[in-house]
């Protein structure tokens, strides 16, 4: 690690206000999340004899993600998957998310020089329901959180993530999995004001990923702060489609701030993907959009409408960009995946970029199995 110069000693020392005024203005940046991820899918490679993931089998997920050009997350994931037993269909191995991540904080005035803060460490329990349970960690792996050293004169903390994620049921969870899955699946109409009219688009049969209290803990920088996240994220598997429609309840320096984050991240594949494993996500997130009126509601779609729904406008506050993929393929199983993260933002926050990147981050397993 090189020696920190005054500059960023200058800028770790710096009062808390002064933090806490730059994460709350919002900027736009181009390059607000970048980086890249290797994923290594040991639960498609390593089966058994009915090609369901062995006991012990995990996909890991390398991380090396840069917010803002100036915190970076570094090091892995790992998902363990919850397995049933063969004859009853009772737990046979309690599944998780492991996080191993280092915080890292660039100096702004030479960002080749770089200072240790933290990590997000530990885990949560994954159960046969889809469920993701974030203060519940597994025997011997410690509690899901952000953990922060004392630097200069920051003072060191410690903050934990919480609440609930239910995802889709898993594959393993055979028969009585995917009618509780069909179950389970949701109907919605979404509205997106695109040039002053209102838009409506219907998704039908959506997988539902429901965020309910979910705490993103404070950090790595104190200015970071703990926000509680409601709503949904669903997933539209026949459209290759997330439809982003969230809440992000947080305070800083005293004042309460709540913001929407709606929109869509896209799939898409190359003509010769079969050949060349090329597939990317379009990001089309943005940030308390202006909310349609009830009428809206029973306007008609057709194709035009389709078309604006889905059209990225960086003039407006949010997150627009791509995630691309190289895939290596076994016939049409992914077996491990090449990620590039690069997503700009429009008059966003740092802490608004941040807690986009927590939330990815939390989605690393449904997010890179579709």
């Amino acid at each position: 690690m090189k020696i920190v110069t005054l500059a960023l000693a200058l800028a770790l020392s710096a009062p808390a206000a002064a933090f806490a005024q730059d994460f709350t203005t919002p900027k736009s940046m181009p390059e607000a999340i970048t980086g890249t991820m290797s994923a290594e899918f040991g639960t498609r490679t390593t089966t058994d004899d009915k090609g369901a993931p062995a006991t012990g089998a995990k996909d890991t997920y390398a991380v090396d993600l840069t917010l803002l050009n100036s915190v970076v997350l570094r090091g892995n994931v790992v998902r363990l998957p919850w397995l049933p037993n063969k004859l009853t269909g009772t737990t046979a191995q309690d599944g998780h998310l492991a996080y191993d991540l280092k915080t890292v904080v660039k100096n702004p005035a030479n960002p080749n020089e770089t200072r240790a803060l933290g990590g997000w460490v530990g885990a949560m329990r994954l159960d046969g329901y889809g469920k993701y349970f974030l203060a519940d960690s597994p025997e011997g792996k410690g509690k899901m959180r952000i953990a922060t050293d004392s630097i200069g004169k920051i003072t060191g903390f410690t903050s934990d993530f919480g609440g609930q994620i239910q995802g889709r049921f898993p594959e393993q969870a055979g028969i009585w999995g995917l009618a509780s899955r069909a179950s389970k699946k949701v109907n919605k109409v979404y509205l997106r004001n695109v040039g002053g009219k209102s838009i409506k688009h219907e998704v039908a049969n959506a997988d539902p990923m429901t965020f309910d209290k979910v705490e993103l803990a404070q950090g790595p920088l104190a200015g970071y702060s703990q926000t509680r996240v409601n709503g949904s994220i669903d997933y539209d598997a026949e459209q290759g489609i997330w439809y982003v429609d969230v809440k992000a309840n947080y305070s800083s320096e005293g004042k309460d701030y709540t913001d929407r984050m709606s929109g869509t991240i896209r799939w898409n594949e190359d003509a010769n993907r079969k050949t060349n494993g090329i597939g990317w996500y379009d990001v089309n997130v943005r940030l308390n959009e202006k909310i349609a009126s009830e009428s809206d509601a029973f306007l008609p779609a057709n194709s035009t409408s389709e078309d604006a729904f889905f059209a990225s406008d960086t003039a407006v506050p949010g997150f627009t960009g791509r995630i691309d993929y190289v895939d290596k393929m076994e016939g049409e199983t992914v077996t491990s995946s090449k990620v590039t993260y690069k997503v700009a933002a429009t008059e966003a926050s740092k802490i608004q970029v941040a807690n986009l990147a927590k939330i990815l981050m939390l989605m690393i397993g449904p997010f890179n199995d579709e």
